[in-house]
């Protein structure tokens, strides 16, 4: 605490009354420092305890009387509200060095401050909270009519590059604290981790499905019960045309018919696993695109409830 006088003492006047009570007003700057608890920040509120007591004096001596204290309604912040300021006395016995005690009157000034989060909310929260919703929904959203990925590692990255220049901002803004880390730094941190995550499963839904076409993997049994239309084409008709043509000719074209059947059967299997493949990934984006929203969403809620309402 750094007390400044205003006025020297030989320029104060004093307020002699009838009855022997003596008023003197002396003006005085108090700068004080406060500690502070900012693992709620941007929505923390401080206390600031003020204490004023004569050493010289004991409470037999001198005797304090604490008046109305009031805040002017001119005097506002950009960044803080008063929520309250209260005085009260106290009275405290000090031990002595005979062994006996020393009483005293003290008064507390306690000034409750809340921070104004709308400045963090607007160009911090808000923006992070948007930019990875958007950013999960886009790395789980197909870029063209066939399913195409190439684009979602990209985007990804590019999303992890935004949350990293977030973090710096919010790294510069908070005030810095060895209690932990403050709950919008922690907020923006999570979300970066989300990100992350999500481009990893993106990366391992690309990653299968392009070792599922490429090694032409036949789907489980569950899955292509889901995904398949059971739609299957057949040569029968094509095969009663040729059963009145000679016997020769009927073998030759029935091995003909055989294997354009197989080469036909081994197509048809090509593109329908191919077909359900593509719809069962389509599936798994659209449920991871909603799981990664939902938690996105649950997360903030968590973080930020009991400065909700």
């Amino acid at each position: 605490m750094r007390v400044e006088e205003q006025e020297p003492l030989e320029n104060h006047n004093a307020r002699v009354r009838y009855d022997g009570r003596v008023e003197v007003d002396f003006n005085k700057l108090v700068d004080l420092t406060c500690p502070m608890s900012v693992l709620s920040f941007p929505f923390d509120v401080q206390l600031c305890a003020l204490q004023f007591g004569s050493w010289s004096y004991q409470a037999h001596a001198i005797s304090f009387n604490v008046l109305d204290t009031f805040v002017p309604k001119k005097s506002k912040n950009s960044e803080w509200d008063i929520v309250s300021f209260n005085a009260t006395k106290i009275t405290t016995k000090y031990g002595d060095t005979l062994g006996g005690f020393n009483v005293y009157e003290e008064i507390f000034y306690y000034l409750e401050l809340r921070r104004k989060p709308l400045y963090y909310i607007v160009v911090i929260l808000l923006p992070s909270f948007l930019i990875v919703t958007v950013s999960n929904i886009g790395l789980f959203t197909p870029h063209g009519v066939h399913g195409d990925r190439e684009e979602h590692v990209s985007l990804g990255l590019t999303t992890m590059l935004t949350m990293a220049v977030i973090l710096d901002m919010v790294t510069g803004q908070m005030p810095r604290s060895s209690e932990g880390i403050p709950l919008l730094g922690m907020y923006v941190l999570i979300e970066f981790v989300l990100s992350v995550v999500a481009v990893l499963v993106s990366v391992f839904i690309i990653f299968a499905h392009e070792r599922m076409l490429y090694l032409d993997a036949n789907p489980p049994y569950w899955v292509y019960k889901l995904f398949s239309d059971d739609c299957k084409m057949s040569l029968e008709e094509i095969e009663e045309d040729f059963c009145s043509k000679p016997a020769d000719l009927v073998q030759e074209l029935r091995f003909c018919m055989d294997e354009i059947k197989k080469y036909l059967d081994d197509q048809e299997s090509t593109e329908k696993n191919r077909i359900i493949w593509q719809r069962f990934f389509s599936w798994a984006d659209i449920l991871f695109s909603l799981f990664f929203f939902v938690a996105n969403c649950l997360i903030t809620f968590y973080m930020f409830m009991e400065f909700m309402f």
